[in-house]
């Protein structure tokens, strides 16, 4: 799904890069919101089969899991009822500890998948949590129509989890407003989140940054046009 045909503000909550080079990108705490239009592209090809992923190296610390989510069978049940789909970058992800192991994340975020769906506050869809923060700051989620023909990854500072707890929640303090586009699909957000936490272990713990974190940086400056940045 591009941005301009999705129903929600595009966005990207993340890290602060900075230290790396990248200016429009500073530490404004835990998470800052930055301008979507100044990303540059992901620098592998968008396959559906985490290849890319797969060449990464594992790691037994601050990876997002080491477990098959164990919730995918009733999500699974929850999307064929409704007529919608997963994503297969999504299900191997979801299904292969291995590969969960090679994504990293500063803030220790963790998998933490969705038992169904829930309908999306924004736009004719359903959301399926499936990433979220250590302390509660920030969720991520799958929207993916009603028709079953598109899908995006959206991110949250509101929780969205089965449907009892939506209606219990959707008239306390969520802000359906505040959910924002954050990526075309699974894996491109997905290697975008990767790439990004790894440029900052290596600008932080000194460990070896990938191969292509260079050139998504320098891409990144090219694309700088003053993103402005909010605290998380």
């Amino acid at each position: 799904m591009l941005p301009q045909d999705s129903p929600f503000r595009p966005y990207w909550w993340g890290i602060g890069l900075e230290g790396a080079g990248v200016d429009s990108r500073p530490d404004v705490g835990t998470y800052g919101r930055y301008e979507f239009q100044d990303l540059p592209p992901v620098p592998f090809a968008m396959t559906g089969d985490l290849a890319w992923l797969a060449a990464q190296p594992t790691h037994d610390e601050w990876s997002i899991g080491t477990e098959p989510a164990t919730e995918l069978p009733a999500l699974l049940s929850a999307c064929e009822r409704l007529g919608v789909s997963l994503p297969p970058a999504f299900l191997a992800l979801m299904r292969t500890p291995t590969l969960q192991r090679r994504i990293r994340s500063c803030t220790a975020c963790f998998v933490d998948v969705a038992a169904e769906p829930v309908r999306s506050p924004v736009g004719d869809g359903y959301l399926v949590r499936f990433l979220a923060d250590q302390q509660g700051c920030l969720y991520w989620y799958l929207y993916l129509t009603a028709d079953g023909r598109d899908h995006a990854v959206v991110c949250s500072a509101d929780f969205y989890g089965s449907e009892d707890t939506y209606e219990a929640e959707e008239g306390d303090g969520t802000e359906p407003d505040a959910i924002v586009f954050c990526g075309e699909s699974f894996e491109t957000f997905l290697c975008r989140y990767w790439l990004e936490n790894e440029i900052w272990f290596a600008d932080n713990d000194d460990a070896p940054m990938p191969d292509v974190a260079a050139e998504y940086i320098r891409r990144y400056r090219e694309f700088n046009a003053g993103g402005q940045s909010v605290i998380g």
